[in-house]
């Protein structure tokens, strides 16, 4: 990745004031963090370059800690991605963050009289700038060294047919594990979980992972679009920015996308048998979103002003009594309280329908029997297998042969399994012989073992045990050769 291209006209100016080439990019430092690091006045003497703010300086700083990177493998310098929050502690709070904060008196003092910075701020300013990158369409989180391990996911390697690529979303992990069973018996390829709100890297993690996507060639999408079914609450966030993040998130990655929201709602509740306020919980309406989104479809307790019957409602308008037809007591939302539904006030069971309702509302069920009958084609090797079998059962010439093989097969074992056991009885007291030989290994080796670990390292083992068997074959070569020679001239009757 050629990260240069990427720097804007302040990043330029500031790189060239600080004697570097704004075209080739320090590799064995970080101009920006080392000149805040190194020079308690420097933001007083750039603050008024065109362009200066800490946005900019974010975005000048990371894309020189990326051409340290990619020459010294990351973060931590093992050639591999890690979550955003290691790339918080490796270099953005630690080299950027906190010299910024103190020179530009983004600080506060704490109830210890000491100055310490925002960090909640910080971070978010952290993973806005990365983002920001990967809004551009150039950069990908792998470019950026990030991957994502805190969300939950999960991959089946059987899905309704080919063509199809389906990812359920869920709002929160405590729904992540109950929405296993119905995804796969779906055929959906991944199952991913938001923790709350999702995450981009994560979203690409997936994609990568789960369905091939990789930047630089064709889009998998391209012709059979991902279809992203998310499971989120009754509320203004689960229905307007929690549910459809997942989908705007993945089309960072390709524009070929189908969504649908599952459940859950109002019907849903009463289909399964439950009143509304058995069930509902209290919403937000702290901005105009949350107002809006209630006045049209929170749930409410009305009252009819006639008979003064009470029973929930939906919206603060034209609610009508059941009981009696008159009016309701006007509801205001500054008095009444909104109230909405967690996806947990149903049972998970109560989702498996509402599963293939969504899937049915972007992917039409003809297409999906048409494809179906195209993969459900006969097997002509389980024919052959089959008529195969059918042919030795009855087949009196293969049966006595088989018999012949039986016999031999009898013959050829007793004869391996003499000579094992006689050599087994002998070395069998002669295996500790060797088991002095090496000198002892000292802390370091074991220590230096461990740091080196890798996704295929086990213990450690500093003593070979091939060696030894290598030396005790040696030893029964030389001290039982005329036990050895006599079963290599040894005739077989068979």
């Amino acid at each position: 990745m050629k990260w240069s291209t990427l720097l804007d006209s302040f990043g330029k100016q500031l790189l060239e004031y600080l004697g570097e080439s704004p075209f080739y990019l320090p590799t064995e430092y970080n101009p920006i963090t080392r000149a805040l690091k190194t020079d308690s006045q420097f933001v007083s003497k750039i603050e008024n370059m065109d362009g200066f703010s800490r946005v900019a300086m974010s975005d000048v700083a990371t894309l020189c800690q990326m051409v340290y990177f990619d020459v010294h493998g990351g973060p931590e310098g093992d050639g591999k991605p890690k979550a955003l929050r290691r790339h918080w502690y490796v270099w953005f709070k630690t080299d950027f963050a906190q010299p910024f904060a103190f020179q530009i008196g983004d600080v506060t003092r704490n109830s210890q009289g000491i100055m310490e910075m925002n960090d909640l701020a910080w971070t978010q300013r952290l993973s806005q700038t990365y983002a920001k990158l990967v809004d551009s369409g150039k950069v990908t989180y792998r470019d950026l060294w990030v991957e994502d391990a805190s969300r939950m996911m999960e991959k089946f390697w059987e899905r309704l047919f080919a063509k199809l690529h389906v990812m359920i979303c869920v709002e929160k992990d405590s729904l992540f594990s109950d929405f296993k069973d119905p995804a796969r018996a779906l055929g959906a390829v991944a199952v991913y979980s938001g923790k709350g709100k999702s995450s981009k890297a994560a979203i690409e993690k997936v994609l990568r992972d789960f369905f091939n996507w990789d930047d630089g060639y064709r889009d998998p999408f391209e012709a059979d679009p991902l279809v992203v079914l998310h499971v989120s609450d009754y509320d203004f966030d689960g229905e307007s920015v929690i549910g459809p993040t997942f989908a705007e998130q993945a089309r960072r990655y390709t524009q070929n996308i189908l969504e649908a929201r599952i459940g859950v709602d109002p019907r849903d509740v009463a289909d399964n048998g439950y009143a509304w306020n058995d069930k509902w919980y209290q919403v937000k309406v702290s901005n105009s979103g949350y107002r809006s989104w209630a006045e049209n479809k929170a749930l409410f307790m009305a009252q009819c002003i006639d008979c003064s019957k009470t029973w929930p409602v939906m919206g603060i308008y034209d609610n009508e009594c059941p009981n009696c037809g008159g009016s309701a007591v006007t509801i205001d939302l500054e008095q009444d309280v909104p109230h909405g539904f967690e996806v947990e006030s149903l049972t998970t069971r109560s989702y498996y329908g509402m599963l293939v309702d969504a899937l049915l509302s972007v992917v039409p069920f003809d297409y999906i029997i048409r494809e179906l009958r195209k993969e459900c084609v006969a097997n002509e090797y389980d024919a052959a297998d089959q008529i195969l079998r059918n042919v030795l059962a009855n087949n009196e010439s293969y049966a006595e042969l088989l018999k012949e093989f039986d016999r031999l097969e009898e013959i050829k074992r007793e004869f391996e399994e003499r000579i094992k056991n006689e050599i087994s009885e002998i070395g069998q007291n002669h295996i500790s012989d060797w088991e002095n030989d090496d000198d002892d290994p000292d802390p370091d080796d074991f220590r230096n073992w461990v740091k080196d670990a890798t996704g295929y390292r086990g213990p450690w083992r500093p003593f070979s045990r091939e060696v030894r068997t290598r030396s005790l074959v040696e030893w029964l070569k030389g001290e039982f050769s005329e036990m050895i020679n006599g079963f290599k001239d040894e005739i077989i009757n068979w």
